[in-house]
């Protein structure tokens, strides 16, 4: 494994552990501390919101400095973060209590923007056939994360111990693990996470008085190319759907079942299992040659197809196996709509020569739209889409949900709908090429390589004998030559193409 994998890996899987083992408790905690439900709603957003907000900001940091730096500052906001939410329940002010545990969750919102970094790394190291995979192994170490928090959080059932005059327990010592996971992140992101030159800006700046500012350029690309656009809209979708789910199980499940929080989270715990197998099967189809526009298709239709489901099988009366097939059907899809998208979409920034040198703040600019899902859809779902129970008792259908809730399905419908009208982004001459280990052509350059393999003028003379040390040639395809001689034309490289035994070969 890459050292570069190891270490987002790494972050992305210390990411995930510290949200999930915050979730659970976290309504317990501010009701422990004298807080109401509604606070609990604002802490939970203001997660997400201060996340939203610190995306770009770390994006174009990295455009400007390189990596390590913004890394390094983010992981140590989480650091901070975690250390005011342990600490809250010190203050003997309720409201200042409360406050520590609301600034705790700003600055871990604002180190966990650092997940746009990540995308944007793998933009800037991977080639482009490549980042499908990679970021598909980061998606599955993050589902890694997920399943194995519940264990973290029976290991704190029984916390009850004194530090430097704070008292711990099963609720702040949560703090105290978040701020051991972020410092071991920030070791491993430290060591094994290789800094990468800064790309320079190519776009003219000859006449500075008419040049156009940068969140302009970069807004205009967003609204005026279809493939840049349609990725922000299924990401949003992406997270909207997410929430959906997050937000209904529970309140669903109790009405249905009269599940508690640990039937909800056997069920959390297999939707992270499935997702980390879809991640692998979107790994290997990447691998063996499947495009990601038709990934990115088939992930939609299944998450229109479990959304639909979800509406029609969430009923009083229902089975278990019923209830839960469409959550797993949704689950299924997500692997299919995140890296795939991710993908089309830095193709897509790659094609536009302005936006040369702000890959970082496009990848924070999609996380943001990720964001804004994860932020509006909770309050949207209740209070448009779940029930009430005296809602249920009194509807007609004994439907958990209102007719709104085929607002999720119908929004997967819509941004299929566009992706087809968008088509999928062309190629780049550079990524159609394989360049192997090419010389620069120049004056001084040789029209025939010295890796090449000449035949004789007379007739059809067999090939030169190649020496064992040479380098061995792979077969292509008619199509891949007819699409390199294209390219090349006339001119000769190092890389030859020889007919042999109604047979294609290229030296690598």
């Amino acid at each position: 494994m890459d050292p570069f994998v190891f270490a987002l890996a790494t972050l992305g899987l210390a990411d995930s552990i510290s949200f999930m083992i915050v979730t659970p408790s976290l309504a317990f905690y501010v009701t422990s501390l004298g807080g109401s439900q509604d606070f609990y709603g604002f802490v939970l957003a203001i997660y997400s919101f201060a996340s939203f907000c610190g995306k770009p900001v770390l994006g174009r940091w990295s455009d400007a400095c390189n990596f390590h730096v913004p890394y390094m500052v983010s992981i140590t906001l989480s650091v901070l973060g975690g250390l005011l939410y342990a600490i809250a329940p010190a203050f003997e002010d309720n409201s200042i209590a409360l406050a520590s545990v609301a600034l705790g969750r700003i600055l871990g919102g604002l180190g966990r923007a650092n997940s746009a970094l990540g995308f944007a790394y793998v933009v800037r190291a991977c080639p482009a056939n490549e980042r499908t995979s990679i970021t598909s192994i980061l998606g599955g170490v993050q589902m890694i994360g997920m399943a194995i928090a519940p264990l973290f959080s029976a290991c704190l059932s029984g916390v009850d111990f004194s530090l430097l005059g704070v008292h711990f327990d099963n609720l702040n010592s949560v703090g105290l693990l978040l701020v051991i996971i972020n410092l071991a992140s920030q070791v491993v992101v430290y060591l094994y996470l290789p800094d990468l030159p800064t790309v320079e800006d190519d776009s003219s700046d000859d006449n500075e008085g008419e040049k156009e500012s940068e969140w302009l350029r970069m807004f205009r690309c967003i609204l005026g190319n279809p493939h840049i656009g349609v990725p922000f809209l299924t990401i949003f979708v992406f997270n909207f759907n997410w929430q959906f789910i997050e937000t209904a199980l529970a309140p669903a499940s109790f009405d249905v079942f009269d599940w508690g929080p640990v039937e909800v989270s056997y069920v959390l715990g297999v939707m992270a299992v499935l997702i980390f197998l879809g991640m692998t099967a979107v790994h290997k189809l990447s691998q063996s040659g499947v495009s990601d526009f038709k990934l990115l298709v088939s992930g939609l239709v299944g998450n229109s197809i479990g959304y639909i489901m979800l509406y029609m099988l969430w009923h009083r009366g229902v089975n278990y196996m019923a209830f839960i097939s469409p959550v797993f059907i949704g689950a299924g899809s997500f692997p299919f709509l995140g890296a795939p998208n991710r993908s089309l979409f830095s193709e897509a920034v790659d094609l536009v020569p302005e936006l040369s040198g702000f890959e970082g703040t496009m990848q924070a600019l999609l996380s943001m739209s990720s964001s804004v899902g994860g932020f509006t859809a909770p309050s949207m779902i209740t209070h448009f889409c779940l029930r009430t129970p005296e809602e249920v008792s009194n509807s007609n259908d004994s439907r958990e949900f209102t007719p709104a809730a085929l607002f999720s399905p119908l929004l997967s419908i819509l941004v299929l709908i566009a992706i087809f009208i968008a088509g999928q982004p062309e190629k780049k001459v550079d990524e159609i090429v394989e360049s192997g280990d090419q010389e620069n052509p120049d004056e001084g350059t040789p029209l025939v390589g010295k890796n090449v393999s000449r035949r004789s003028s007379e007739g059809d003379t067999p090939l030169k004998k190649v020496s064992p040390d040479r380098p061995r040639r792979r077969r292509l395809s008619l199509m891949e030559a007819a699409r390199s001689a294209s390219i090349r034309g006339s001119m000769l490289s190092p890389m030859t193409i020889l007919p042999q035994n109604g047979k294609i070969y290229e030296n690598e």
